[in-house]
Order: structure tokens, then C-alpha cells, then sequence
């Protein structure tokens, strides 16, 4: 299972903050031979050297990957490379349609190039672990866009594009329609709490456009492969469109995701016990209750993680924080082993599951149990089994009341061939 892997306040601009500045680099005028490209939200794996992604609009690090056209917002592009030398990579940028299904030419969709190269990296200092922490913000001189829709980033070896480091969703907005946006609270046959039912509704500008040329799509948190969509729309507010999902296909509650705070290394919170003694340090944190998920109490990181801000006080925590090894620890219930493999999947690793993140069974002490890499700052998590009975477990925990829902309206462009992403709206729930 994977999850892919933010704050609004009611328009688009409340949860893009200032832009950062963008990063010059040369072009790559020759193209290499094309991958072959996957279906849908289909992302390439990351590379097992490549860490801490992080993917966000201006410098809330929190925020969706969410560019308004012509606003002046950029997006920051940030990860690290578990090796004690650099290199210049590549970037190489994708349309897709509203099925995350990559379309077009890049003469269609890019107003510069479809490529660039990263050449703003620089190695971790003074850190026990190496890794080349890398930057990257767009549009700039190099890459822009001329169309709205689903984007994909590619981030590959140097004019290789073929050698896949990792890929990233994005957006880019027109924002040329006024949405409203409501949500309601459904009860569904077979859910133990209630459901979230999104609507929105607006008005079409251009007159001429078929009403049946529309559709939305809703996504919760950072969750982009879970997207759902409405496709037709109701016309009881005509002129206005109202869009819905009906009550079976609204969002089950999800269960509260476990938080942990490792930018002060010591025992606090829910670390138990550290070794700064060992390279990397060791984190040991308080087990794990499959039944009882995360805490009310936690901060929401909109399935992100919080490392630049969260660990300011040393300095430039982009290449000053350390890696560190984390063991968690799952009590299944009954403390009884499940048959099955038991797994770990969060910020750190992209919410997707990598094979060193299957957990053990400690039969001594009744739990699962690994250790997990991370940067320093702030991180959530969540537990996978191939095991029915214990995913359903892990499932049905006390519910996470904080949710940002966010409405994407789309429109079947006929002269693009694509679909354009008109409108983004989006609202938090507590």
C-alpha cells in the first residue's frame, strides 16, 4: 500500500505563502531517449539513495504543491542524496490529464523548456551521516508553464532521463472560476463514524462551454493517488453547476496518523531513549497501539514533514540536521504475531513502502518492531499489513478530525485535448 505523499484557509493564495527565490541553471537542448511511460498516478519508486522529499508551494512546508498562474508563486523542490558527493541531476516535467494519465507534447504545455538541470546542491556540514541536500524552485528563466492541468516532475541523472531518481505530483491553476464550497457529515451503511460529503458549486464563464464538459475531483491531505471524482453535474441551481459525491463514495474517516518530533534528539515526548554515541544516533520510541492510532493532541503536517522550520534553532537544518534511526514499535492486538508482513510507511519515505521498512516480530516482548531513517524534524506515520484482520485493526482507530479537503475543477478542453485545471478551493476540517 502507499501514500503518497498540506494547510488551506478558504482560497487558493491563504495556504501558497511568499514564494522562494528560484534557482538558476543551465538547459539541456539535447533530449535523451523517453522511458516508457506508466499508467495513471503510476510514480516511479524512489531511488534507495533518495531521502527527505519535500514538495511545496512558497515556504509553508505544509502547503500543496498547488501553482496559481500568473500569481508570482513558485514551488521548492527539496531532497537529499545519502552520499558524501554531489552531482548535477536533472529535472524533466509531465501533463496529465485529470486520471493522472501523461498526455501531450511538451511544445503543448511548456511555455520554455520541458527540461532543466539542478545545480544548487551542496553536502551536509558537520553531520555524522553524509548526504548532498539538493534545491530546486519553479517557474523560472528556464521552466514555465502555458497550460493548467495534473503535472508530474521527474528528478533523473543528468540528461539521462531514463535514470529515474523519483517522481512528484503537482498542479498548476487558472483560478478562473469562484468556487463555493460546503462539506457535510454522512452516516454510511457499515462505517462506525460518520462520513465527509464535499460539495462545491460555481458558475461557468464562458457561456458557450457544455455543462457536461466540467467535473471535480476531491482530494483529503496530501493523498493525491486517492483522488475521487463526481463527472456529471446537477443542474437544480442552474445556471450554476453543483458538483457531489454521492454518499457511498464520500471519505471514510481516516484513522490519526503517529506523530513523532526527533529535531531535538533527547528523551522528550515519545522518544523513550537515545545513543548519541552511535553513528547514526539512535531513537527508541514508546511502543505503539494498533488499535488506538495517533494522538488528538499531535500537530496536523498535512502528510509532510516539517524539517526546515521545525528545526531552525540549528541554523541551516537543510544540511545541518542529522539522519537518524528511529525504532518503532507496534503492539498488535493481543500481542499475539498476525500472518502476514507487518510494515511502516510515512514522510520519510514518500509514504511508500521500501522493503527495509518491514518490521519484525519481537516475540519476547509481544510487539513488532524496526528502525526507520529520518531527518531530523517533525514526521507521521502510519502501519501496513498484508494481514485483513490487523489492517483492520489499524483502520478503525479514533478518527482525525483535522482533514484538508481540497476541490479541483476541471474542464474538458477540446481544443487542448486535455483536461484544465480552472479552479482549486479548499477547506479544513476540525
Amino acid at each position: 500500500m502507499t501514500y503518497p505523499a498540506r494547510w488551506f484557509s478558504g482560497i487558493l493564495t491563504a495556504f501558497i505563502l511568499l514564494g522562494s527565490g528560484c534557482a538558476a541553471s543551465d538547459v539541456v537542448r539535447e533530449r535523451a531517449p523517453r522511458a516508457p511511460e506508466p499508467a495513471g498516478m503510476a510514480l516511479a519508486l524512489d531511488d534507495s539513495t533518495i531521502a527527505s522529499v519535500q514538495l511545496h508551494a512558497g515556504t509553508g512546508e505544509n502547503a500543496l504543491p498547488i501553482l496559481p498562474m500568473g500569481k508570482g508563486v513558485s514551488l521548492r523542490l527539496a531532497f537529499d542524496v545519502m552520499s558524501s558527493r554531489g552531482r548535477p541531476l536533472s529535472i524533466t516535467f509531465y501533463h496529465a490529464d485529470r486520471t493522472w494519465k501523461r498526455d501531450l507534447i511538451p511544445a503543448e504545455y511548456m511555455a520554455r523548456f520541458e527540461r532543466d538541470d539542478i545545480l544548487d546542491y551542496r553536502p551536509s556540514r558537520s553531520t555524522f551521516v553524509d548526504y548532498v541536500h539538493y534545491e530546486y524552485s519553479f517557474p523560472n528563466n528556464t521552466i514555465d508553464f502555458r497550460l493548467s492541468g495534473n503535472y508530474i516532475l521527474r528528478v533523473h541523472e543528468q540528461g539521462r532521463e531514463d535514470q529515474v531518481l523519483f517522481e512528484r505530483p503537482f498542479f498548476v491553476s487558472e483560478q478562473s472560476i469562484p468556487v463555493d464550497m460546503r462539506i457535510d457529515n454522512v452516516l454510511v451503511a457499515g462505517r462506525q463514524y460518520s462520513s465527509i460529503q464535499p460539495f462545491v458549486r460555481f458558475r461557468p464563464n464562458d457561456p458557450t462551454a457544455s455543462v457536461f464538459d466540467f467535473s471535480v475531483c476531491f482530494l483529503r491531505d496530501a493523498l493525491f493517488d486517492q483522488m475521487r471524482c463526481a463527472e456529471r453535474p446537477s443542474l437544480e441551481v442552474s445556471p450554476d453547476l453543483l458538483f457531489y459525491l454521492e454518499p457511498r463514495e464520500a471519505f471514510a474517516p481516516l484513522p490519526i496518523p503517529f506523530y513523532v518530533n526527533i529535531a531535538d534528539v533527547r528523551p522528550t515526548g515519545r522518544i523513550e531513549r537515545t545513543d548519541q554515541q552511535s553513528v547514526p544516533w539512535r531513537v527508541w520510541l514508546e511502543p505503539d497501539q494498533a488499535e488506538l492510532g495517533g494522538s488528538m493532541m499531535d500537530p496536523f503536517l498535512n502528510g509532510q514533514a516539517k524539517i526546515r522550520s521545525a528545526v531552525g534553532a540549528r541554523g541551516e537544518a537543510d544540511f545541518e540536521a542529522e539522519y537518524v534511526s528511529v525504532q518503532i514499535r507496534l503492539v498488535p492486538p493481543g500481542n499475539q504475531p498476525v500472518v502476514g508482513a507487518v510494515g511502516v510507511v510515512g514522510t520519510f519515505s514518500g509514504w511508500q513502502f521500501r522493503e527495509e521498512n518491514e518490521l519484525l516480530w519481537n516475540a519476547q516482548e509481544g510487539w513488532y518492531e524496526g528502525d526507520v531513517f529520518m531527518k531530523q524534524g517533525q514526521h507521521t506515520y502510519r502501519y501496513v499489513s498484508s494481514n485483513q484482520g490487523l489492517q483492520q485493526s489499524l483502520e478503525t482507530g479514533m478518527p482525525q478530525l483535522e482533514n484538508l479537503f481540497t476541490t479541483m475543477v476541471y474542464y474538458g478542453d477540446i481544443r487542448s485535448q486535455t483536461d484544465r485545471l480552472v479552479a482549486v478551493q479548499g477547506m479544513i476540517t476540525r
